[in-house]
């Protein structure tokens, strides 16, 4: 039962990093392609410093790996597939929004732009 529960304790980390939109939407960008911070901040909307409070979660738990070049740093997935993971999820999301057209709507939108990655 203790291997359970420390298994259990590990994926609540995992999902918990991905539990803020924000961070999704940075997981699906970066499964597109490698960005630094100014590059993420200007593509969601939001400031620098918060980008950053999200990478540093990411990077405590090896989602994401850091390149340096120069004073740049770049950012790309540890494993490209999250990506095409968490968009699994909109199966599940579906159930609770069935027949919601706004929903399928944005669905179709984000699907468009972050499509699958198939690596």
């Amino acid at each position: 039962m203790g291997d359970r529960k420390v298994v259990a304790q590990e994926l609540a980390k995992l999902f918990n990093a991905f539990s803020h939109p924000d961070r999704i939407r940075m997981v699906e960008e970066l499964g597109r392609a490698e960005c630094d911070v100014q590059g993420l901040s200007e593509t969601l909307e939001i400031s620098s410093s918060r980008v950053s409070q999200h990478l540093a979660l990411f990077r405590s738990l090896r989602i994401v790996h850091e390149r340096r070049e120069g004073k740049h740093h770049f950012y790309s997935l540890v494993e490209p597939n999250v990506a095409n993971w968490i968009l699994e999820g909109l199966r599940f999301t579906e159930l609770g929004v069935i027949g919601s057209p706004t929903f399928d709507k944005a669905v179709e939108q984000a699907l468009k732009v972050w499509g699958k990655n198939d690596e």
